[in-house]
């Protein structure tokens, strides 16, 4: 009986029992508490400052954990933020850089159309540079939407480049911001040249398919690849700004695909041109 008795005691004290053992302890202390009730006021009090002692210890132990990792979670959240903060400030420094290279090779493509068409003989222009800040290019009712508008010198019809080709000209413009229809809009109308002066045709937008040539002589004789580009007729468009090249030809119509991707632009030129003698 005895070897038994000392197997249980051995094998209660092998396990963990430690939230038992605070349960038994609760209890006691509760007893405790009840019987001194029947005793008097002195005895009762000393027994509940201890009880309450106890069991502030006890809570105070139990949540100390708790507020450790409540602590912990909160400073995670904190770095996580930081983060967070730090990914968005360099995101938007890449785009600011991003957006800057863009201009510069804008920049160099303009140069390049001087030197290319030599037009600083026959034509005085300005450039303003603007920030493409809506973009509607994929639009039946293609349009953008830049930074600039009266007070930059900004007016209606202004034709308005990108770092590939013509984009359109200005359709609608305020103090701060101009409204640009896109050369691919339904409504867009533009005398072009094909192939240098040999063909000439009016461009019609077609919204986000490829715009149409048409109103072409000798149809016939335009080759698949052959350039588009302004004619500088209508007075809009000064003369020779490329467009883009034949892709498609049919019995009354030519397709042509567009040098200049609206949705890759960050920023754009409008100039402002004087014809000064006709070739």
């Amino acid at each position: 009986m005895r070897v038994l008795g000392n197997s249980r005691f051995k094998r209660f004290k092998g396990q963990k029992n430690t939230p038992i053992a605070i349960s038994i302890v609760l209890i006691i202390l509760v007893i405790l508490f009840f019987i001194s009730k029947n005793k008097n006021i002195g005895l009762n009090q000393n027994i509940r400052a201890k009880s309450e002692a106890v069991i502030y210890s006890l809570s105070t132990t139990v949540s100390y954990p708790v507020q450790i990792i409540k602590n912990g979670v909160d400073s995670i959240k904190d770095l996580k933020n930081i983060y967070s903060e730090n990914k968005q400030f360099k995101s938007k420094q890449f785009l600011d850089s991003v957006s800057f290279q863009e201009m510069m090779t804008l920049k160099l493509k303009i140069a390049e159309y001087e030197k290319l068409l030599n037009v600083s003989k026959d034509i005085d222009y300005n450039f303003i540079t603007s920030r493409v800040v809506a973009d509607f290019s994929k639009k039946f009712n293609s349009t953008l939407i830049i930074n600039a508008g009266n007070k930059d010198n900004v007016y209606l019809d202004m034709p308005v480049i990108g770092s590939n080709g013509l984009v359109g000209r200005v359709s609608s413009v305020s103090n701060n911001i101009a409204r640009v229809l896109l050369i691919n809009n339904i409504n867009s109308r533009s005398p072009v040249n094909i192939s240098g002066n040999d063909f000439q045709g009016i461009l019609i937008g077609q919204g986000p398919e490829n715009p149409i040539i048409q109103f072409v002589d000798e149809i016939e004789r335009v080759s698949i690849g052959d350039l588009v580009s302004s004619s500088g007729k209508g007075g809009i468009f000064p003369p020779n700004i490329l467009i883009g090249q034949i892709v498609n030809k049919y019995s009354n119509r030519l397709e042509v695909e567009l040098f200049e991707d609206f949705e890759k632009l960050s920023h754009v030129r409008l100039i402002e041109y004087e014809i000064l003698s006709e070739s």
